[in-house]
């Protein structure tokens, strides 16, 4: 029999690439695959600040009181619907902390006995709200995702969060980060040693995209016959969605055909999106994820202009490499991950519209070399799933 292996993603979601998901689709071949799924109330959006808090609030209400459920996804492994609690929903009554400790207590149940039901083996947990610790008889792997902007929070604050990963460390088999950068600053700043997992694509798909489906694609965007760079993504307030359009903005002069593709959701840029619609500026709104791959194939630029914190620094952006697959230039601000990993297809730019109007410029004149198509192999989330199932097979020490 295979051994059943429980995932938790950080967030359960179906209009967005969720690593550990991904992980679980190709990780079927390995083990018997069990994955949580609830509502988030954090991936909620809103018309307004006031009119997202009541969604939100809708949403965790929701989750807390959801019957459990299990049933088969198309991809071969199960999906296990269960309560779970959210601290939004307690925190304005106990405080943020004070929320978040009873939740995991609450959670923690729930968890223990779906391990205990499901008679799983094997554990990857990517969300503290469930708790970590140490079960007799479950090998348990912690992902750390994304690291977070350090600088918006209290010096006391980051001390709490270092020991918490402490913990977190001397009841697990093992854990996983998102990049080398960030696997070295944990180890420095936490002694914790961890295995860079990075984020990656299904190449295959986003390289089969017909191209009559692309042509099409375009002709119905009206941009057949212009040059688009491309943002795409889930296009939050630290995404600088701002410097792609200023960027822009300041090389239309020197590359007159050109135009802005911004796609998925973008609310929080909406006034800029639609102040520079009469410029070359389009934006899509959300996609289905079934049709992305024809995005990401239909842009001849794509576009990483986050801020720089210590949140996207040590970040793994899975949009470059989904570019990357699709045999794009990339343009992104200076961020430590991409300067380390140094891809001959990505031009680093300093966040400001000139440097980026520069760099759009270049991009124009460059072109993806046949050579470069083994950099983003070892990016497809098969490989990678292979590569954590190794170590999630292994010994601790397999852990490097």
């Amino acid at each position: 029999m295979k051994p059943r292996l429980l995932v938790i993603p950080h967030i359960y979601a179906d209009d967005i690439a969720v690593r550990e998901i991904e992980l679980a689709r190709r990780l079927v071949s390995r083990f018997e695959v069990f994955v949580m799924k609830w509502r988030d109330a954090l991936h909620v959006e809103g018309q307004s600040g006031l009119g997202r808090r009541v969604r939100q609030a809708r949403v965790a209400a929701r989750a807390a009181v959801a019957a459990r459920s299990q049933s088969n996804s198309a991809e071969g492994f199960w999906v296990i619907e269960a309560p779970v609690w959210q601290p939004l929903l307690l925190q304005r009554l106990l405080g943020q902390r004070a929320a978040l400790g009873l939740c995991r207590s609450i959670n923690r149940k729930t968890l223990r006995a779906l391990i205990k039901d499901l008679g799983i083996t094997h554990l990857l947990l990517a969300n503290e709200l469930f708790g970590v610790e140490r079960i007799a008889g479950v090998r348990t792997y912690f992902d750390v995702v994304d690291w977070f902007p350090e600088e918006a929070i209290s010096s006391g604050d980051l001390m709490r969060i270092r020991t918490n990963l402490r913990a977190i460390n001397e009841v697990v088999d093992g854990v996983f980060a998102v990049s080398e950068p960030l696997c070295e600053k944990l180890e420095r700043e936490c002694g914790l040693h961890a295995h860079p997992l990075p984020n990656g694509a299904d190449i295959t798909r986003l390289r089969g995209v017909a191209p009559s489906k692309v042509l099409a694609l375009r002709q119905r965007l009206g941009i057949a016959e212009n040059f688009v760079i491309g943002y795409i993504g889930n296009h939050g307030s630290f995404t600088g969605v701002d410097l792609a359009v200023h960027g822009f903005l300041a090389a239309r002069e020197r590359i007159p055909d050109a135009r802005l593709l911004i796609v998925g959701p973008a609310k929080v840029w909406s006034r800029l999106l639609e102040a520079n619609r009469g410029t070359g500026v389009i934006a899509t709104g959300s996609v289905p994820p079934a049709e992305i791959a024809e995005y990401f194939s239909a842009i001849d630029v794509g576009v990483l202009a986050q801020q720089i914190t210590t949140g996207t620094d040590f970040a793994l952006q899975i949009k470059v490499v989904e570019y990357s697959a699709c045999r794009k230039i990339v343009v992104s601000t200076p961020l430590v991950t991409w300067q380390r990993l140094a891809w001959p297809n990505v031009i680093l730019a300093e966040p400001d519209a000139q440097a980026w109007a520069d760099a759009f410029v270049k991009a124009r004149a460059k072109s993806w070399e046949p050579a470069w198509d083994h950099i983003v192999d070892a990016y497809d989330w098969k490989a990678l799933a292979d590569g954590a199932a190794q170590v999630i097979l292994g010994s601790r020490g397999a852990v490097n």
